[in-house]
Formats: structure tokens, C-alpha cells, sequence
């Protein structure tokens, strides 16, 4: 694993009561850049174009975020979306705020690391219905917890132990090709795996109101060609 050179926390409690309705909250699901191909590494990080594609997050988002003033960038704990994410955090000098809850779907219990490529191929046929209970239980987590980021104020501390003011209005969340078609599935009421293939660093946008979740506008889609390693 890259070391990272940016302050990362930890969200301690990812799925907090909703004690207060909030204002409309903006939540972008971001895909990691391209990752480097292994079917060894559990934790590969980005290629250099991945690292190309981060980097160029900053002019993109950086521009609709002036200074990212009340923008909070939370990410996977997987390498491939912090260093994702790096780039942007260094440039407001933010920090980068993991959430386990929005990590890459689970392979089957005592599935070997070698045969999860194989079984994802096979998945994006599926339906969701199709999901072993630890899976399924990983999709609810997902859901609940981008509900719950209009509530997050109070509920973070930075890796030095202090807790910190949190008053975002945009979540921009760095994560997965499972986790950004799950979401979509679960808002368009969907059976269906795969909703679409979002493009590395692709931004679909989503908008909580008043604790309803809704999908505003897919991410940049990839036309398949060849082989396309899902992580």
C-alpha cells in the first residue's frame, strides 16, 4: 500500500440517529482512477494515469467548489480512492475523512482473492436479490449511511483524537463501481446489477432532502472495451 502524505480520519461512528432534519445536502459519488491490475494485491493503488486522473479532479471539482468551502471528501479506506482523493484534499487542505461504509461490495465468505475477478464478471449479470446475507447486509450499510451525512456534524474526529466543526453542504464520497451502481439500483427501484459502467473519476450526483435520497444526474459512463478490472 502507497503510503499516503495527507491527514486521513476515521468517521468513528458511521451511522449516527437521525436526531434533526437538515437542509438540502449534495452528495457526489466519485469513482477511484484507474488502479493497478492484480489478482494478488487486495490493495492495489492507482497507475500513473490514475494518478493523472486525480490530479485533474482538482481543476474539475476544484472550479465548482471555489476553496471547498462546506464541501466534506470522504473516501473508501482502499488505496485506489485516497490517493484518488489526495489530490483535491492537498489542494483546499482538507482532510480526507474514511468511511468503511462506502468500501467495494464483499467476496463470498472464504472466496480466494484469485477467483473475486471472476465472480464480479458473473455478478454484473445478477440481480441484487442474488446477494448472500454478509452482501446484502453491505448494501444497507451503504444506503443508511449516505442518509446520514446531513446529520454527520459533531461526529468526526481527526486523526489526532480532536473532534472538529462540520458543517458541509456537499459530501463528495470516493468509492466504487459497485457501490455508485448499487446506489443507483436502490433509487431507481432497480433488480438489476449494473445500472451502468461509470468511468474512472466519474461523478454521479445525488441530493438529499429532507432524508430522502434522490438521483440527480449519472456519472460519465465507459463503454466497455476488453478487459475492464471491476474494483
Amino acid at each position: 500500500m502507497i503510503a499516503l502524505s495527507w491527514r486521513i480520519s476515521v468517521i468513528i461512528d458511521s451511522v449516527p440517529t437521525l436526531k434533526e432534519i437538515s437542509p438540502l445536502h449534495e452528495i457526489v459519488l466519485i469513482r477511484h482512477g484507474e488502479a493497478a491490475k492484480s489478482a494478488t494485491d487486495p490493495d492495489p493503488g492507482l497507475t500513473a494515469l490514475g494518478q493523472q486522473q486525480a490530479q485533474a479532479l482538482v481543476d474539475d471539482v476544484g472550479s465548482r467548489y471555489p476553496g471547498g468551502e462546506g464541501v466534506r471528501i470522504i473516501s473508501s479506506p482502499k488505496s485506489r480512492t485516497l490517493q484518488t482523493a489526495l489530490p483535491l484534499a492537498t489542494h483546499w487542505g482538507h482532510e480526507i475523512l474514511q468511511a468503511p461504509d462506502v468500501i467495494e461490495i464483499p467476496s463470498p465468505e472464504g472466496m480466494p482473492l484469485a477467483q473475486r475477478g471472476d465472480w464480479i464478471r458473473h455478478l454484473l449479470h445478477s440481480e441484487w436479490d442474488s446477494l448472500s446475507a454478509s452482501q446484502a447486509h453491505w448494501r444497507e450499510r451503504l444506503i443508511a449511511f449516505l442518509l446520514s451525512l446531513d446529520s454527520h456534524s459533531g461526529k468526526m474526529v481527526s486523526d489526532s483524537g480532536g473532534a472538529f466543526s462540520d458543517n458541509a453542504h456537499t459530501s463528495l464520497v470516493f468509492c466504487h463501481f459497485m457501490v455508485i451502481n448499487s446506489v443507483v439500483a436502490q433509487l431507481r427501484g432497480d433488480r438489476k446489477i449494473t445500472q451502468f459502467y461509470p468511468d474512472y473519476t466519474s461523478q454521479t450526483h445525488l441530493k438529499l432532502d429532507n432524508g430522502t435520497l434522490s438521483l440527480v444526474e449519472l456519472g460519465r459512463a465507459l463503454v466497455p472495451q476488453g478487459e475492464h478490472r471491476i474494483q
